[in-house]
């Protein structure tokens, strides 16, 4: 990597300074606050810092480091290329809950054929089910939400499809696609639901009723109202 830092312009470019060096990347590694080693106390290659954990630490750390090495050189990426500068908070939550999800996958894959039979179902009398999910736009487009609600017979009661305002991460656009689900729910006057969403790490936060971070004020909105919410994945 020859030249000065496309971000910064104050050092040299190079996957140290990439990594643990350049802007508010030292932020980043700051939330690892069960690291067992210092990251970025001084100039060491990833392979050197690879092999110091594998010496100190857990496969977990192992884990860790990649997904979130990977994080920031995507958000590098995002800022060079896109114009858009995400918090240190956004990049952490991202590289955990991909990091979560892959597991996840990792454990239905290797279900038998029995085990991994996937049906929708219907809920009970009286209750309604919510279906969501969302995409990532590219090519400069916004990230899009898509609800339908469905009774106890299956039948649709109401849906909807929206662009969202920009591109946004997958985790906001999980977050934000449940919120629509339940303000729809809201508008139909609707007192017992139930959640269906696909983000096993969106799911967590809110039965965990964890308001931190940059999706907090998101799941905050989502426990708001008088309803009886039940989310499953």
């Amino acid at each position: 990597m020859d030249g000065m830092c496309l971000m910064c312009g104050l050092e040299d470019k190079s996957i140290y300074h990439a990594l643990f060096k350049c802007g508010g990347v030292k932020e980043i590694w700051d939330l690892w606050k069960e690291c067992p080693t210092v990251i970025g106390a001084k100039n060491m290659d990833f392979s050197y810092l690879a092999f110091k954990l594998l010496d100190v630490g857990t496969p977990r750390d192992m884990e860790l480091l990649v997904v979130i090495a990977w994080a920031i050189w995507h958000n590098r990426n995002l800022r060079v290329f896109e114009a858009i500068n995400q918090r240190a908070e956004q990049v952490w939550n991202h590289a955990v809950s991909m990091l979560s999800d892959y597991k996840e996958a990792v454990k239905f894959c290797m279900l038998g054929p029995s085990d991994c039979e996937v049906s929708w179902k219907k809920p009970q009398v009286e209750v309604f089910k919510i279906n969501t999910d969302g995409a990532i736009a590219n090519e400069g487009r916004g990230s899009s939400i898509g609800v339908v609600i469905r009774d106890s017979r299956g039948e649709a009661v109401a849906a909807l499809c929206r662009v969202l305002p920009g591109c946004f991460l997958m985790d906001e656009i999980e977050a934000l696609t449940v919120k629509a689900g339940i303000l729809l729910a809201r508008e139909l006057d609707l007192h017992q639901v139930i959640v269906e969403s696909d983000s096993l790490s969106i799911v967590q936060r809110i039965l965990a009723k964890d308001f931190s971070g940059g999706l907090g004020h998101i799941v905050h909105g989502i426990l708001g109202w008088p309803i009886s919410l039940n989310v499953m994945i």
